[in-house]
């Protein structure tokens, strides 16, 4: 009885201490290259300052939310993290820059549609492909989103330091900001809006289900303009609390009520477009 008694705070500690530990380490190798920087006045320790400054929180908020989900293994969320946050810069630069062109300016409301959309393109073939709970989803969209983020500031760091004509000062205080206003920005926009895509298979009123999703993706698009609009941090940091206490919530909700079995096996090749019909609703004739 005393040992099924402490297994839950057990799991918690543990859980605990990786998110921790992921931040700490993080933190201390930031550390280590910045000093080795400002010491030997190398530029070659630049790119590895922008990656770490840069990955730590994403990688952070990965584990904290739950790096591994019903099936999902540490090398498949950061297969997707990549695959997702590399084709979301891809998909949505063009995008913008057309929409730039054409309005003659970029309204913040395209850009929170934009980049919103590109994210979900990767989780949403991998639900066509397999059945995922709503859960799998915040993982897959916290990891898609906080790779964008990545991404973004490894960018916005890279253009600091040649705008600031070599000075770190700029670069780091950029850095650091954006760290701490990330655990709200892309990755809780992304988780949300994927947990809700994931839950349209499991809804027992397929319609609802949709409904739900783009009430949700639509709240998410709000936030992300919203967001481009301000220009405080006072407004970043309620935004960011605003979001991240959000994605808290959903996460939460989604463990309590997790039940049921283990994810399917992937479907086989021939097998796509089954998939496909009982994604969108549609059945066949003989279904």
């Amino acid at each position: 009885m005393t040992a099924v008694a402490y297994r839950p705070l057990r799991k918690l500690l543990s859980h605990q201490v990786r998110w921790v530990t992921v931040l700490t380490v993080g933190a201390a190798l930031y550390a280590a290259v910045l000093t080795a920087l400002l010491g030997t006045g190398d530029i070659l320790y630049v790119p590895s300052l922008l990656l770490l400054g840069a990955a730590i929180v994403p990688v952070t908020v990965v584990t904290f939310v739950g790096l591994q989900g019903r099936g999902l293994s540490v090398a498949q969320v950061a297969a997707v993290a990549a695959l997702g946050g590399v084709l979301a810069i891809v998909i949505a630069g063009p995008l913008e820059y057309t929409a730039a062109r054409e309005f003659g300016s970029l309204p913040t409301w395209i850009v929170g549609l934009v980049e919103e959309a590109a994210k979900l393109a990767v989780p949403a073939v991998i639900l066509l492909w397999r059945k995922r709970s709503p859960l799998d989803g915040v993982i897959l969209g916290v990891a898609v989103g906080g790779c964008f983020a990545m991404l973004e500031t490894m960018g916005y760091g890279f253009v600091a330091l040649l705008q600031s004509g070599g000075s770190l000062e700029g670069v780091t205080e950029l850095l650091a900001v954006r760290s701490v206003f990330e655990p709200g920005g892309h990755a809780a926009w992304t988780g949300l809006a994927a947990a809700a895509l994931f839950a349209v298979r499991g809804s027992r009123r397929r319609w609802l289900g949709w409904l739900r999703f783009f009430a949700v993706f639509a709240g998410v698009v709000w936030l992300h303009a919203t967001w481009d609009s301000l220009g405080t941090e006072r407004a970043y940091l309620t935004l960011s609390a605003v979001s991240f206490g959000l994605l808290m919530a959903a996460t939460w909700w989604l463990h309590r009520t997790r039940s049921g079995p283990e994810s399917p096996p992937p479907a086989a090749p021939w097998a796509v477009r089954e998939a496909l019909a009982d994604y969108v609703g549609v059945t066949g004739p003989g279904r």
